[in-house]
């Protein structure tokens, strides 16, 4: 029987939606930029990041995916290696963030590979055999048996660690953003429940010593957000969001003249707020459009979980998941007024080199996954 060409499995429709996705950001922030000089480059440069994230694409989907299982500590140590080093050397225009490496004009946001490099290490822990007691000699463990106690907490460890140092930049949400795809591979890969209600106890109590770890700003942003009130000013962003969505009815104020964005009362209007300029110049249709082609995403994430051949597999798949659909959620709530502002981009779409070459590279992971869906390791 002839080996099954691995291309001959290749998702077009994931490659397509993406390149669409990537294509409307670029357009996107070429009319958000339009009129501000400095900024006026920006979409040549992400249009650069997209043909390297493109290439990646290929070649993460070329290589199988089982390469990366036995290489998972490497990786994971390169990830850790990088959020330590930032930390030392890492600058920003803000205050004491330390969150990119610059190399002239180019900078470079070690937290959005690392979530790669983490869901690689935290699959392939999960996907171990490592328990508290042998077995009897004879007694063959299942192939799809659960993980035990020892591979949950060791992976658990593992986010924990590289969790810390990204919210020690300071950056919560991306630090958020591990846990809840550790938790989630976790809860995919069969662990007991109890184990996962025990970390729900554990984090709950933890919440008050956390509270004292937070930034002043970032303990005032939520503050604000519960209680607007006691600072209406800093919800600028949101209300010129709130304006500029709602300004652009069913097919929006046309391409490059949307009043908020192209007057600048739309701030970060090219990151963060870009959702916000999509609302505005396409309308309840451009965004409609944004919605179906996630969802196509999601519609294609979830084929790749059910053909993957083995569990490192559908954990990969799963990490990938949360990594693009955590950040989509909360920069849509935060346009929307319904979540408090935060610095996660809207995948795809919101201007940022690093952001777009990771997610289209973690496509790439997927598409290896069901590239492969009828071999067995």
């Amino acid at each position: 029987m002839r080996p099954i060409q691995p291309w001959r499995q290749f998702d077009f429709l994931l490659l397509v939606v993406m390149v669409l996705l990537v294509a409307l950001g670029v357009a996107m922030i070429r009319s958000a930029t339009t009129n501000t000089p400095d900024l006026a480059d920006l979409w040549r440069r992400q249009a650069n990041f997209a043909i390297i994230g493109l290439a990646l694409f290929f070649i993460v989907a070329a290589a199988p995916y089982t390469w990366w299982r036995p290489v998972w500590w490497l990786g994971y140590l390169v990830a850790l290696g990088l959020l330590v080093l930032v930390l030392f050397i890492g600058r920003s225009e803000i205050g004491d963030v330390r969150r990119w490496f610059y190399i002239g004009s180019f900078r470079f946001q070690p937290s959005f590979p690392a979530m790669i490099l983490q869901v690689v290490a935290v699959a392939a822990v999960l996907n171990s055999r490592l328990r508290l007691k042998r077995r009897r000699s004879g007694d063959e463990e299942p192939e799809d048996a659960p993980p035990g106690l020892i591979p949950y907490v060791l992976s658990g460890l593992l986010t924990l660690m590289v969790a810390a140092l990204v919210f020690r930049e300071p950056d919560l949400s991306t630090a958020v953003i591990y846990i809840v795809a550790w938790m989630v591979m976790a809860f995919v890969s069969g662990v007991r429940l109890l184990y996962l209600i025990g970390t729900g106890l554990l984090a709950a109590a933890g919440m008050i010593p956390f509270w004292q770890l937070m930034k002043e700003y970032q303990r005032q942003r939520l503050l604000v957000f519960l209680n607007p009130e006691k600072d209406p000013g800093a919800l600028y962003n949101i209300h010129q969001a709130l304006i500029s969505i709602g300004s652009g009815g069913l097919w929006g104020q046309g391409y490059g003249v949307g009043s908020q964005s192209q007057l600048h009362f739309l701030r970060v209007r090219h990151t963060d707020f870009i959702f916000s300029v999509i609302g505005e110049e396409l309308g309840f249709i451009g965004t409609m459009l944004v919605f179906f082609l996630f969802t196509l995403i999601a519609w294609r994430l979830l084929r790749a979980a059910v053909l993957a051949p083995d569990r490192f597999g559908r954990l990969l798949v799963v990490g990938v998941g949360v990594i693009l659909y955590i950040p989509l959620l909360v920069n849509v709530g935060m346009n929307i007024g319904l979540l408090p502002v935060t610095g996660l981009p809207l995948p795809f779409i919101s201007y940022g080199g690093t952001a777009l070459v990771t997610y289209m590279t973690a496509l790439g992971l997927v598409e290896s996954v069901v590239m492969r869906h009828q071999e067995r390791w």
